[in-house]
């Protein structure tokens, strides 16, 4: 590891007139990695004429770390993977200090809350509506109709902060509840919506959690997707592996940063999607 007092003197040279001296000495300073993050966030406080070639730096060494944690994400097999790490591995792209571990309790109180109202012997019917009156009645989670493709929407820690959110992510709430509770939940990744499946020998429901957990047979789907102009498909009812999921996520955030022009932005969620093995510009939100 280099010592602070060099990395502190290649950060003063990020201040020098002539470019090729400031790509080199950010190159130096992205290949040094994370031990330089302190200091550099230190530099972006005490010297703001650097703040945006400091942020540059920042942001090229964090998204690199951030896809080399993806990329052992997207080895697992499909079974293997959690949509939680991945869930917060991308909220922790806009939010580099986040407090993962807070929200991992959050949901574990939340699921012991649910877990007191449903009790041992419930049906599935009675857990479905046990947990749909707990999050979207009770603690007000709902879809956020007046902006819909606002940015922090698609950030879970956002969503769980504000309880507002668009169906993707309201559906990765529900089902990160579900999974704590051993509920035969998954996600449906239909055109245009998405939705979660509640699905055991004895009952099968579907669960729109963006318009407050509205319970939808497989014809209201149909419907939907006829009216919508997709026609419909049994492969749209299918199971998302947590892989699509995550991919959709993010193609809803390269969306956003692409209207509005963040190139840096959209060149680094381009690239996580491609470590999951998925097209940039299929079927979002």
């Amino acid at each position: 590891m280099m010592p602070e007092n060099q990395i502190r003197a290649l950060i003063r040279l990020l201040s020098d007139e002539d470019d090729r001296i400031v790509r080199t000495i950010s190159g130096r300073l992205i290949d040094i990695g994370p031990s330089a993050v302190p200091l550099l966030q230190e530099a972006e406080i005490e010297q703001p004429e650097m703040a945006d070639r400091i942020a540059s730096v920042l942001e090229e060494i964090r998204g690199s770390k951030l896809e080399d944690e993806l990329a052992s994400l997207a080895a697992l097999s499909d079974d293997a993977i959690s949509l939680e790490t991945g869930a917060f591995l991308i909220a922790r792209y806009a939010y580099p200090t986040l407090d993962v571990a807070r929200y991992h309790e959050q949901l574990d109180t939340m699921a012991d809350e649910v877990r007191a109202r449903i009790g041992h012997r419930a049906s599935g019917e009675e857990a479905v509506n046990s947990l749909n009156r707990y999050l979207f009645t009770e603690q007000g989670f709902k879809g956020n109709t007046k902006n819909y493709y606002e940015v922090e929407n698609s950030y879970l820690n956002c969503v769980m902060d504000r309880r507002i959110g668009i169906p993707i992510s309201l559906s990765a709430v529900y089902l990160l509840i579900g999974q704590r509770l051993a509920l035969p939940l998954f996600g449906i990744g239909m055109p245009g919506h998405f939705l979660v499946k509640y699905e055991s020998d004895r009952y099968k429901i579907f669960v729109d959690c963006f318009n407050g957990g509205a319970l939808l047979t497989e014809k209201n789907c149909a419907r939907f997707l006829t009216e919508a102009g997709y026609g419909f498909d049994d492969k749209y009812l299918q199971k998302s592996p947590v892989r699509a999921i995550l991919s959709r996520m993010i193609k809803n955030l390269l969306a956003i940063y692409s209207k509005s022009g963040d190139g840096g932005k959209t060149a680094r969620l381009t690239t996580f999607i491609e470590i999951l093995g998925g097209a940039p510009r299929e079927e979002g939100l």
